[in-house]
């Protein structure tokens, strides 16, 4: 999967995604009760194009079977396949039911937080991301809003300070205040 990150050629992500679900498929019959391998696959079926393997009814079988086995890992990729999917709604009420576990809770509160800075309420993606001490997405959401701009600035700053050789970060700029 890393691999296929880092690549652009079209005909070699086709052949690598072949071969992820491959893996994926054979760890799943050696691990059938294993609800991260059916994750991988909700996420590999969520984030394939259709000609490379990807299914969102496969990835819909495996969320259901994940629910089964842990039923907060269940809320969690119901919510992620209903993000991915634009369901907005659906996927909000399905995130903010996961984070009621604290085994879940980091996870979904930083795809709650991407949600509520793609719905554009900046009041909750600043709230999970405060939570998970995710400076570079703090500033990243004051950088969206133009609000809480000082806010932001020292959350960039800070973070910088932490991670001075991250080259995303050096690409977010907080407008100034009006």
């Amino acid at each position: 999967m890393a691999e296929a990150e880092q690549t652009s050629n079209p005909v070699r992500l086709i052949k690598l995604a072949f071969d992820v679900k491959s893996a994926l498929d054979e760890a799943l019959l050696l691990r059938p009760n294993d609800v991260e391998v059916r994750f991988d696959l909700v996420r590999f079926h969520v984030m394939t194009p259709r000609i490379a393997g990807g299914d969102m009814a496969e990835a819909r079988a495996q969320v259901e079977e994940i629910a089964k086995r842990d039923k907060p890992l269940g809320h969690f990729a119901r919510g992620y396949v209903a993000y991915r999917d634009k369901a907005f709604g659906v996927a909000r009420i399905e995130l903010k039911e996961a984070i009621k576990t604290p085994a879940i809770r980091p996870r979904a509160l930083r795809w709650l937080g991407w949600l509520s800075q793609e719905s554009q309420q900046w009041d909750d993606a600043f709230a999970a991301f405060e939570e998970l001490g995710d400076l570079y997405e703090v500033a990243r959401t004051s950088s969206f809003c133009k609000c809480r701009v000082e806010r932001g600035r020292e959350a960039l700053r800070a973070h910088l300070r932490k991670h001075p050789k991250d080259g995303k970060a050096k690409k977010l700029t907080i407008p100034s205040p009006r």
